[in-house]
């Protein structure tokens, strides 16, 4: 038992110092479980497992993170794996959602469109004009939300828990629903993805 925990702590030590040859062993140990796990969350695409599974990798490596032991690494690879994946779809949605958009206004005369657009930029200003009127702690949540970062990104960037975020959250929906029309506060919900 001695032996196999001085192993794991060489191991660690080595992800830690970015010693390549412990990179290899913890890309030959984890990397294809992780493309199955994230494979199970994407279900249709599996063309993007690989690639958010060599982020996660990668993030580890440029942001030289540290970890303590190889339970903290494993579930530190496996909560980056899902993070990746989750926003892997609700970038994919926004895209199609986008391209949708995109082929519908096509349809539509230049009146109509020059219309459209005029109504979007009202919608965009009138957003921002009552998220500048918002506490500055929870301005800061709505942009970096508005911006695409999850809660948890958003709580380690500001460091505030995850509670803090989430309360400063709703009290920001609450204030913007009261303010914005019904169809811009539902605007807002699709891009902030509540």
């Amino acid at each position: 038992m001695a032996c196999e925990d001085e192993k794991n702590d060489a191991f660690i030590r080595g992800i830690n110092r970015q010693d390549m040859h412990h990179w290899k062993v913890m890309y030959n140990r984890y990397f294809a479980a992780l493309c199955s796990y994230a494979a199970g969350i994407l279900r249709d695409d599996t063309e993007a497992v690989e690639d958010l599974v060599q982020d996660v990798f990668l993030s580890i490596w440029n942001n030289k993170r540290s970890f303590a032991d190889a339970d903290e690494l494993v579930n530190y690879l496996y909560r980056a794996c899902y993070n990746n994946s989750l926003i892997y779809i609700r970038n994919n949605r926004i895209r199609h959602t986008i391209l949708a958009n995109m082929e519908f206004s096509e349809s539509l005369d230049e009146s109509d469109e020059f219309y459209t657009l005029a109504l979007q930029e009202e919608l965009i200003r009138q957003l921002h004009f009552y998220v500048d009127q918002l506490p500055l702690e929870q301005r800061r949540i709505i942009r970096l939300r508005l911006k695409g970062h999850t809660w948890n990104e958003i709580a380690e960037i500001m460091h505030l828990s995850l509670n803090t975020v989430k309360t400063q959250k709703q009290r920001s929906y609450k204030f913007l629903g009261e303010r914005l029309s019904k169809a811009l506060f539902a605007a807002f919900c699709l891009l902030a993805g509540m």
